[in-house]
């Protein structure tokens, strides 16, 4: 007893592809519509990554920046502010003062 037997699903879908293999144009439509499922799930698959890596880096830097306005209230040196979240001085005087206009 083969597998096409056994399930009437398997049965079905061997009989589709029957079907398609002896007409040219609906194989081609078939090959179409699947290609484009593809491409969609590809644009789809690639924008979601794209956009989970870019919230990473920005919950990475909000850390970051977070780690620096508790290091300046309780008075750490910039020095050691920079070892810990691996932001220069620079950046770090950067950030400090855009808080302070923004208070």
């Amino acid at each position: 007893m083969s597998v096409s037997e056994k399930s009437p699903a398997i049965a079905q879908a061997w009989g589709v592809i029957k079907t398609l293999s002896e007409d040219e144009e609906a194989r081609l439509i078939a090959e179409s519509r699947e290609k484009a499922r593809r491409d969609f799930e590809d644009r789809f698959d690639g924008a979601y990554r794209d956009g989970m890596q870019e919230g990473e880096q920005r919950g990475k830097l909000e850390e970051k920046i977070a780690t620096v306005h508790n290091g300046l209230r309780k008075k750490i040196p910039l020095e050691t502010i920079s070892a810990l979240t691996g932001l220069s001085i620079p950046e770090i005087e950067r950030i400090a003062s855009e808080s302070q206009r923004t208070i």
